[in-house]
């Protein structure tokens, strides 16, 4: 893997199908392959049935799916997506990065999660770690297994997803060559989640109760449902009835 430079923004670590980049100055897009050199001011972009991947700055690992049309500046160590879907991963290291798009601020340290914009429809979730989402000036706190969905139409509204079945059909987790630098966190929200199912605390159905299609891959989401230990502490507390879906899908994975 080509190491980054001190000035250097991202470097394409792998490219599937129609990858290209550009200025944001020009419309002229060049083809992106393993090794392109993502510039401070420049854009990346994927076609249909695309995807990639980018090593930024600060190490993180991004995924793009397909349709994706991607900003970074290593000045502000910030992500911003323009359209499409993107999965992160941050290592643990302390130092912040903002993702944002015209409407929705996230900051993060060191986590592993997904965000998808569609027109003015946005949902943000996380695999492993927490973030801190900022809409219209509140800020919305988000942890593994939770996923915040935001249009101006319906609002915000926050749900719980199954991580276990995420994590295991996801093709941005599953798809890419390269090991994600959380893996071994994402491999502890699993077995943390799945604990808790076992303990009763949640309770995954085995239907997907409907999905997000994102860039050609989909989010198995359920409704959060109640539960208690044996000490009755009241766990999973956003039981809100999900809005319909952005786009329904009739594939669970």
């Amino acid at each position: 893997m080509p190491m980054l430079a001190a000035d250097t923004a991202a470097t394409v670590t792998e490219a599937v199908n129609e990858v290209s980049h550009g200025s944001s100055q020009t419309a002229a897009k060049t083809p992106a392959t393993k090794g392109t050199q993502i510039q401070a001011g420049e854009f990346l972009e994927t076609g249909v049935k695309s995807r990639a991947e980018l090593k930024l700055a600060d190490t993180t690992i991004t995924r793009l799916g397909a349709n994706t049309v991607f900003n970074y500046s290593v000045a502000n160590n910030e992500v911003d997506l323009q359209a499409g879907t993107i999965l992160f991963s941050k290592p643990k290291d302390g130092k912040p990065m903002t993702i944002k798009t015209t409407a929705v601020t996230a900051a993060i340290v060191g986590t592993t999660g997904f965000l998808q914009l569609t027109g003015n429809h946005f949902i943000f979730g996380l695999v492993e770690g927490h973030a801190t989402l900022t809409i219209g000036g509140v800020t919305y706190p988000i942890g593994p297994g939770q996923m915040l969905r935001f249009s101006p139409a319906a609002g915000t509204n926050t749900f719980a997803f199954n991580l276990a079945k995420f994590v295991a059909a996801c093709p941005l987790l599953n798809s890419f060559s390269n090991p994600l630098p959380n893996q071994v966190y994402i491999d502890k929200a699993v077995a943390d989640y799945n604990e808790s199912a076992s303990r009763g605390f949640v309770v995954p159905v085995t239907q997907d109760y409907f999905n997000f299609e994102l860039g050609g891959w989909s989010v198995p989401t359920v409704p959060a449902v109640p539960g208690g230990d044996n000490a009755g502490s009241a766990h999973n507390l956003f039981n809100l009835p999900p809005p319909p879906p952005i786009m329904a899908s009739n594939n669970p994975g």
